[in-house]
């Protein structure tokens, strides 16, 4: 994680069809988490993502002076803070099997 200036409210910069961006927006949105959405243009970035995340990539999660910017990681974060629906619950490798199924063959079939 790399730094990032502290905010009260969490931020978080996306672009809606990244799907990537799209699974940390349902975590957040599940969990309740309160955050300021920061819309980007992929040909225009915005210097103060690409200061908090110099690769450039979405989603980045700042928060409390911290990045997170890899959407697995935020949903961790985000599930930390609030699961509801004990989304944790399920076995981890259950769940790890669903993810990449979802972001290898699913992703590749619906190309």
């Amino acid at each position: 994680m790399l730094s990032c200036k502290s905010s009260m409210t969490p931020i978080l910069y996306s672009y809606r069809r990244c799907p990537y961006a799209m699974r940390a927006r349902m975590a957040l949105k599940y969990a309740g988490i309160a955050l300021e959405h920061r819309e980007i243009s992929l040909r225009e970035k915005p210097k103060s993502m690409l200061l908090a995340s110099p690769k450039g990539a979405v989603p980045v999660l700042c928060l409390d002076g911290r990045v997170i910017d890899q959407s697995l990681d935020i949903m961790h974060w985000v599930l930390s803070q609030s699961d509801p629906n004990g989304w944790m619950a399920i076995d981890p490798v259950i769940a790890q099997a669903w993810i990449e199924k979802n972001d290898s063959v699913f992703k590749k079939e619906a190309a």
